[in-house]
């Protein structure tokens, strides 16, 4: 069987903006803004926001969408951070950010944000340990997979008050309607839609009709298994 994939040149910019938006809505409480407006409000009970302009961002997982994502926040004059199991010293330097090991980075970022693939070595990589060791009020962000984080333990840590949180991937989805998630206020959620944007599924769309037509043409596209082109 021959695998075709889609690519796309905006797929990688959706997600990491959403990533930053997700850094900005926290830091500027816009949800509770939004939500205190449509109540009729205006200032009065609205938690005071913060700036990202001179906070640290630690970036675990430094391939491309951590690499755009660190680059954006330059942009906003954070201090930017990574750290990953096959991350280099070197490897961060060309990249433009600095590395520091895995403790460092929970314990002393204001905004954590991920960008790994879920594997076997990266399932729970963000436990108890490291959860634990976050400044207080610091951001966890996760636009990634959602069991790269306990989220028993980040359930814990959330409801205590001790850190914030921005999700766009969860453990199970769609997130169930009574899910524990909904109700904390220190969280912003939005439903995986990282990549849902019109470009990137535009792009998607079309690559999948130009794979079947190459495919009915003998002349497969985009194949993710070479080894099996020619076969009978």
């Amino acid at each position: 069987m021959i695998v075709s994939n889609t690519g796309g040149k905006h797929v990688g910019a959706a997600t990491a903006e959403l990533a930053f938006a997700l850094i900005l809505a926290n830091a500027r409480s816009l949800p509770q803004a939004d939500a205190l407006m449509r109540a009729g409000g205006w200032h009065e009970g609205l938690p005071l926001g913060d700036v990202v302009a001179g906070k640290r961002l630690g970036i675990v997982g430094l391939g491309k969408l951590g690499q755009r994502v660190a680059r954006y926040a330059k942009a906003f004059d954070m201090e930017v951070v990574a750290w990953s199991q096959n991350l280099t010293t070197e490897a961060a330097a060309a990249a433009g950010v600095a590395y520091v090991g895995k403790d460092e980075l929970f314990a002393t970022s204001d905004v954590v944000s991920l960008h790994l693939v879920l594997s076997e070595r990266t399932r729970g990589i963000v436990g108890e340990a490291e959860l634990a060791a976050m400044k207080r009020g610091a951001c966890l962000v996760n636009t990634a997979r959602g069991p790269l984080i306990d989220e028993g333990a980040l359930l814990e840590h959330l409801r205590k008050g001790a850190i914030r949180a921005a999700l766009d991937v969860y453990d199970q989805e769609p997130l169930p309607r009574e899910h524990p998630l909904r109700s904390l206020p220190n969280v912003v959620l939005t439903p995986h839609q990282g990549y849902s944007a019109a470009p990137v599924l535009a792009e998607y769309y079309g690559e999948s009709i130009e794979n079947a037509l190459a495919f009915l043409d003998g002349k497969p596209s985009r194949v993710m298994n070479p080894e099996v082109v020619g076969r009978s």
